[in-house]
């Protein structure tokens, strides 16, 4: 055992487990890593030759670090944690293609960790699950000020306090996606106002765009996420999200509100219906149907433009090369600028 690892074991258990953790974002190359995480993903491969090895992509309230845990490892540790995880791991901090990742030396999960050890002094769970950084309970007081404020049908108003009143806890907690934009905790509501901060004020220098209905379908579209995926901190599609899907389980999910209200114009549901079915905009990409209104393919738009500027903004949070444009980005095919130009 390295000098390191003695250091390691001499310090757990008599300094608070916070002041130890090194942040993902603080992390540089070089670095001993002896500390905990949380697992979001984690895939067996093999090399060319047929040797095992584990690639995992590891999280804490900072960001996500890939990881790579070679044959002998995977062949020790490959069972003793699984996704979802907290875990305490040691390795190396390395360079790989212009972009830091971790070499796994040993890694089990936190509470087989701690039987063996002994708990971890002040264990933090906060410090390891990604979270919006906006302030949810003023996120969701804004959303209840714009469905009071700026719709003006009582059935509309009453759809949305109904929905989202009853999955209030899930639509405050839930992530928007599993991976690739607003994947914490809290982003199915920092991506749902998002968009339907942008629909409003487009809809007010577009005086036939009908607020209810874009407004209702901004703040509704990803409502199935919350049935599509079983667990907010490491989520995975459920087995009515592998077999519906959001859009579908949207729509179900508001039908009971829905048939509960009289309407005075019985195509308004629908209205907000089709923009939750239609919303990906393209058949290609997952939409059950192609955008037919102004007001949907409105929140198409802006439901993508969301989605993307979130996934530039999380690859140049986490991008550790010192360039001034990002590493390649494999989902938008292409790099970033990184810099700000001198005013």
């Amino acid at each position: 055992m390295n000098s390191q690892n003695r250091l390691g074991d001499q310090m757990r258990g008599e300094i608070p487990y916070p002041l130890r953790h090194v942040l993902i974002a603080d992390m540089r190359a070089g670095q001993f890593i002896s500390q905990c995480f949380l697992v979001k993903q984690k895939n067996t491969r093999s090399t060319k030759s047929g040797a095992p090895y584990l690639e995992l992509q590891l999280a804490d309230r900072s960001g996500y670090l890939p990881a790579r845990a070679w044959a002998e490892t995977t062949n020790r540790y490959g069972n003793q944690f699984q996704e979802g995880d907290f875990v305490f791991l040691e390795g190396r901090i390395e360079i790989y293609r212009d972009a830091l990742q971790l070499v796994v030396e040993s890694i089990t999960n936190l509470e087989q960790h701690q039987k063996e050890h002994g708990k971890i002094l002040e264990f933090d769970r906060s410090l390891l699950v990604p979270t919006s950084r906006y302030d949810v309970e003023e996120m969701w007081q804004e959303v209840l000020a714009m469905i009071d404020n700026e719709i003006t049908s009582p059935q509309v108003r009453q759809l949305l306090h109904t929905v989202l009143g009853k999955y209030e806890r899930q639509f405050k907690e839930f992530p928007a996606a599993i991976m690739y934009h607003h994947a914490y905790l809290g982003g199915l509501l920092e991506h749902s106002l998002e968009v339907a901060r942008a629909v409003l004020a487009f809809a007010k220098i577009h005086s036939d765009i009908d607020v209810d209905i874009a407004l209702a379908g901004a703040l509704l579209h990803d409502i199935g996420k919350i049935l599509e995926f079983d667990d907010p901190i490491a989520p995975r599609h459920s087995l009515s999200g592998q077999l519906i899907g959001h859009l579908l389980l949207g729509c179900n999910m508001i039908y009971d509100a829905v048939m509960t209200i009289a309407w005075p114009d019985k195509r308004i549901p629908q209205l907000i219906e089709h923009i939750i079915l239609s919303h990906h905009g393209e058949l290609e990409y997952g939409a059950a149907i192609l955008p037919k209104t102004k007001e949907a393919v409105i929140v198409y738009h802006f439901d993508d433009l969301s989605a993307k500027l979130n996934m530039i903004d999380q690859h140049i949070a986490t991008d550790t090369t010192e360039k001034e444009f990002t590493d390649w980005h494999h989902v938008l095919t292409r790099k970033f600028f990184k810099g700000r130009t001198e005013s």
